[in-house]
């Protein structure tokens, strides 16, 4: 059965709203082990919005699963994450707009070696992921960087306004856990991922696990937050 990793940035962005203390992600970390989850995601950005370094450290410290942080491979939060050393990180394209939502690396352009930074994280004992699309061209070039596993973004399929077309995208993102399986590497999905559209990816068999956020934080408004992780 694929394990559940929450992400708690949308936690974040509500603290943010006010620009108050709360809700405070440590706390919603704690809740969410509580309730089962397998391991805790964050995103840090460029500009800190949401989640912030304190975020960071205090979640390196409270959390008994496993932390994984995404990141854009910049030379300052790279040396921010060897500091605190978190279970996984997870490296996402650098957009210099702040505004830009969180995408796929582009292995055909990235213009740092990531076989290097690989090398970096897993001397200190941080597994590396990287996020791509579900191309087989992408997993290929995550596994040639050395990648412990990679982070496949389904959105196609979230997102898809027909039965062919999520179909068809189920099928684009067998064909790559597939191929990131034979690479030895751990397969994780997210993007839009929620109680409603899960089971078709957990039914492909292939996907270690999943990364929510969104669905399980608007449901928390709802129903509380160990209830809406369980």
């Amino acid at each position: 059965m694929p394990l559940l990793s929450v992400n708690l940035n949308y936690v974040a962005a509500m603290r943010e709203m006010r620009r108050l203390g709360e809700p405070d992600p440590a706390q919603a970390a704690v809740l969410a082990e509580l309730a089962g989850a397998d391991g805790i995601a964050i995103q840090l950005r460029r500009d800190r919005k949401n989640i912030r370094d304190r975020d960071l450290y205090l979640l390196k410290g409270v959390v008994k699963t496993k932390l994984s942080v995404e990141m854009p491979p910049t030379e300052e939060m790279i040396e921010k994450a060897l500091e605190v050393k978190p279970w996984m990180v997870t490296f996402v394209a650098d957009h210099a707009d702040s505004n830009a939502p969180v995408s796929a690396i582009d292995f055909k352009s990235v213009s740092i070696d990531l076989s290097d930074l690989t090398n970096r994280f897993n001397g200190v004992g941080t597994n590396v992921c990287f996020m791509v699309e579900p191309d087989p061209e992408d997993i290929r070039g995550a596994a040639r960087a050395g990648a412990n596993a990679v982070l496949i973004t389904v959105a196609g399929y979230t997102e898809a306004r027909t039965l062919e077309d999520a179909q068809a995208e189920l099928d684009r993102i067998d064909r790559s856990a597939q191929a990131a399986n034979k690479a030895g590497m751990s397969v994780y999905c997210g993007r839009g991922i929620g109680y409603k559209n899960v089971m078709p990816l957990v039914e492909l068999g292939n996907i270690d696990e999943f990364v929510i956020g969104y669905a399980i934080s608007s449901k928390a408004i709802l129903v509380g937050f160990e209830r809406a992780v369980r």
